[in-house]
């Protein structure tokens, strides 16, 4: 048996190789720098330049590219035409190549980096060792990652690699040499256009299939992004049945609006939609405050917290039905009481802020944009009367909730506390309406915030009759004017952000 290596890793490579050249007869080839280290290592080994007469040149840049190196691992033992030609050329097979790359990805990661050294760690003969032996992986067992070698160890001894494991390990090393390349490629993007082609490219892995898609009989899977923990994709879940596809929604709006609150922020989400929403320095109230503000809703919803989870709330959950609980932790003893209902879904979630496309698939393509909240925006007083501080403070809490509602969103607050909402109707008087039902008798003295503007008045005189005495909008109708008339008629204060919040 021959093997190949060329290891810019080289943890455990030399114990590895004694171990198989204690059972069975090996003989390794390797390039310059890992010569020296497994011969100093106790390894018995064959310097590559010495198969190839030809000694490694320009500072390393050339050592494997020769046909006595590739020709042994290209040649298919099934052709006898290969085997004839091999032969005739005196070049041995070559069996196992174990090969990892120069460190690309961690020299541009550094900060005080320079071009010219980012150049120079660009592997060429690495990857097309590597690629020649996943080509031909029938015959050649190609190993990149060093955390492999004691799972193939015995295998090797015995000769027991199956097919099957033989594909897998080639499926890795075309996995590790695309995302190596799409690193580099990355690399000499503009700026502007990394973060799209991260995430349409090699950024994203698979994690599992779901039982099925949005319905019973669609398909559905869960992919992640590459090296993050963060985000309900890299979650662990702690108890309860498997998640679905809705699930994964609903649980991805409960964890980014709560997240995207300070204090303890409690969100109750259905169908992606905040139902419930409170922020409070207690917990426990703000629970409560989120389930008051539409408790037929909240039954069956998704909650998400920003806080670790007391075991009051957790004893309060108890007492309802809840699909999904999510967490950045748990207090013990809240958990364990969780854990009493088998069928609850317990999600533990780190969250990160990323600056990450969203993207949405469309007939024939995909449409990417940028994310939908953003602080940047500066309140336009329009009405006569000013609003009171407590006022400001829940304008700004409801303008941001509105970024997390479907259009037409329409968002009822008080209090830093969601009391009713209208969305994902065709007309804006219609979630005027709806909030305004949810509310009831709390819709008095509320603040109303529109994700777009009033096209006529009407929505208005309806927040006016709901006992709304403040509105926040981002303006710009042809009725701006007939619409501020109408606020300053019923003595209510009205602020222009000048920015639309849609969500589709």
């Amino acid at each position: 048996m021959r093997a190949l290596v060329s290891v810019y890793n080289k943890q455990g490579v030399a114990d590895f190789l004694k171990k198989i050249q204690h059972e069975i007869d090996l003989e390794v080839i390797a390039t310059d720098g890992t010569y020296f280290h497994l011969n100093k290592n106790g390894v018995k080994v064959i310097n590559l330049s010495s198969i190839t007469n030809f000694p490694e040149i320009l500072n390393g840049r050339v050592k494997s590219l020769h046909p006595s190196i590739y020709g042994g691992i290209l040649f298919n033992r099934k052709i006898k035409d290969h085997q004839d030609e091999i032969n005739d050329l005196n070049i041995k097979e070559i069996d196992l190549v174990i090969c990892n790359l120069y460190p690309f990805k961690e020299i541009i990661s550094k900060e005080d980096f320079i071009h010219e050294e980012a150049i120079e760690n660009i592997d060429i003969g690495g990857v097309s060792m590597i690629r020649a032996a996943a080509k031909n992986y029938s015959d050649v067992l190609v190993i990149t990652d060093p955390s492999d070698y004691d799972l193939v160890l015995n295998k090797i001894i015995d000769s027991s690699i199956s097919e099957n494991e033989r594909s897998g390990f080639a499926k890795k090393a075309f996995n590790y040499t695309a995302d190596y390349d799409f690193q580099i490629a990355k690399y000499f993007e503009p700026s502007e256009k990394n973060s799209v082609e991260s995430l349409l490219n090699y950024k994203i892995q698979f994690k599992e299939d779901l039982r099925y898609g949005e319905n019973p009989h669609q398909k559905g899977s869960i992919y992640s992004f590459k090296d993050s923990k963060f985000g309900i994709a890299n979650s662990r879940q702690l108890n309860g049945k498997e998640m679905s596809y809705s699930n994964y929604l609903d649980a991805d709006s409960a964890f980014l609006v709560s997240n995207s609150f300070d204090k303890n922020c409690v969100s109750i989400i259905k169908h992606t939609n905040p139902c419930g929403l409170s922020v409070n320095d207690n917990q426990l109230q703000a629970f409560n405050d989120a389930v008051k503000g539409d408790p037929i809703s909240a039954f069956g919803g998704i909650i998400g917290f920003n806080s670790e989870l007391t075991l009051e709330v957790a004893e309060l959950i108890s007492q309802s039905f809840y699909e999904v609980i999510i967490a950045p932790s748990y207090n013990e003893l809240a958990l364990n009481k969780l854990k009493e209902k088998k069928s609850i879904r317990i999600i533990q979630a780190e969250y990160q802020s990323e600056a990450k496309p969203l993207v949405r698939s469309i007939s024939g393509g995909i449409l990417i944009q940028s994310s939908n909240l953003i602080d940047n925006y500066e309140f336009k007083y329009v009405t006569k009367k000013q609003p009171s501080k407590t006022q400001i403070e829940d304008m700004i809490f409801s303008w941001k909730l509105a970024s997390f509602i479907k259009s037409n969103a329409i968002v009822l607050a008080k209090n830093n506390t969601l009391i009713g909402m209208g969305a994902g109707q065709p007309n804006r008087l219609m979630s005027v309406k709806i909030a305004g039902e949810v509310a009831g008798e709390e819709s008095e003295g509320s603040v109303l915030a529109s994700d777009a503007f009033f096209p006529f008045p009407d929505a208005v005189e309806m927040a006016v009759d709901l006992g709304v005495n403040c509105i926040v909008q981002p303006g710009g109708s042809i009725n701006d004017d007939k619409v501020i008339d109408v606020a300053n008629n019923n003595d209510i204060s009205m602020v222009f952000t000048e920015q639309r919040r849609f969500l589709h």
